[in-house]
């Protein structure tokens, strides 16, 4: 069994832990029914976590250790803050079912001893995007403030007008390949970040929800796009 870690970064746990726990919720709507007093109707699936510790050793030993090249306790401690600043990365726990994509929602680390290992404790939340049909989109040139084209309606226009100016409202899963590929029917996400980099900072991988582009060339018709 091996257990990855794989975002921007990735890390492969020298040491396996002696286990890992899986915590599958479910969500429960309880109301208050007179004469019956309270009754749950049921509800979704709640988010799964995993939960699981080992430690990073500071020297290779073949009675517990994965493999030999080994990273230093530092430095896997340094990948695993950077991923849990990334936001989604996905889990993988090979010989299992665990292939999922998942937010690192706590990680805690010691040093307990003159050994120069590093103990560690590690939960994971996964993440479960959610479906999105037609993104919202508004043209600047709308003086009401009104959307174009509403999400899950069809245009009604048989031309769609190519050199339009439009804001894109950043969402779950975006990177600006994908919303170039969507709006201008190209990959060519440079141009989008030029636009925007007042907006989205010195690093175009990062990105996040809620952010406001302004793309221009989009094509207001998005079932148009690539």
């Amino acid at each position: 069994m091996e257990i990855w870690l794989k975002g921007s970064k990735k890390l492969r746990l020298p040491v396996l832990p002696e286990s890992y726990s899986v915590t599958e919720d479910q969500q429960v709507e309880i109301v208050n029914v007179n004469a019956l007093g309270d009754i749950d109707l049921g509800g979704n699936r709640g988010l799964e976590s995993i939960s699981l510790s080992s430690f990073f050793p500071r020297q290779y030993d073949a009675g517990y250790c994965e493999y030999s090249n080994l990273k230093s306790p530092k430095e896997c401690v340094e990948i695993i803050k950077t991923l849990k600043r990334e936001g989604v990365i996905r889990l993988i726990i090979t010989g299992t079912r665990i292939r999922t994509q998942v937010r690192i929602t706590s990680f805690e680390y010691s040093e307990n001893d003159g050994t120069g290992d590093v103990n560690y404790s590690i939960e994971f939340t996964e993440h479960r995007q959610v479906p999105i049909g037609v993104s919202s989109v508004v043209t600047l040139a709308d003086a009401d403030g009104q959307a174009t084209q509403e999400p899950g309606e069809e245009s009604n226009r048989t031309e769609p007008d190519t050199s339009s100016v439009q804001t894109y409202t950043v969402k779950e899963g975006d990177c600006l390949s994908s919303i170039a590929r969507r709006l201008t029917g190209a990959a060519d996400w440079r141009s989008i970040y030029e636009q925007n980099k007042d907006t989205i900072g010195g690093n175009p991988n990062l990105i996040y929800p809620g952010q406001v582009l302004t793309i221009t060339g989009a094509k207001t018709d998005e079932s148009q796009a690539v």
